[in-house]
């Protein structure tokens, strides 16, 4: 249930995070008159900061519950994969 809560939390992360950049990016925009180029380069910024941050979540949480689960070892064949 915890990997689940953590998982489920990235998502919401991934969503905030491209909000709060668009949000940066169109403040810019108005500030130096270049609509709309830094708020699309804010979205863009927030997306890829949010899928690596949702991906090394999900990554963790996989890692987490086959320790606790006893299930196989990750692709290094020592555990740590």
């Amino acid at each position: 249930m915890r990997n689940l809560s953590q998982v489920s939390g990235a998502g919401f992360q991934l969503v905030a995070l491209v909000l709060v950049f668009t949000g940066i990016g169109y403040g810019l925009d108005r500030l130096f008159d270049t609509v709309p180029w830094l708020m699309i380069g804010g979205v863009f910024v927030g997306a890829g900061l949010g899928f690596w941050t949702f991906i090394r979540t999900v990554i963790s949480a996989d890692k987490d519950g086959r320790r606790k689960n006893g299930g196989p070892p990750g692709p290094g064949g020592n555990g740590e994969g």
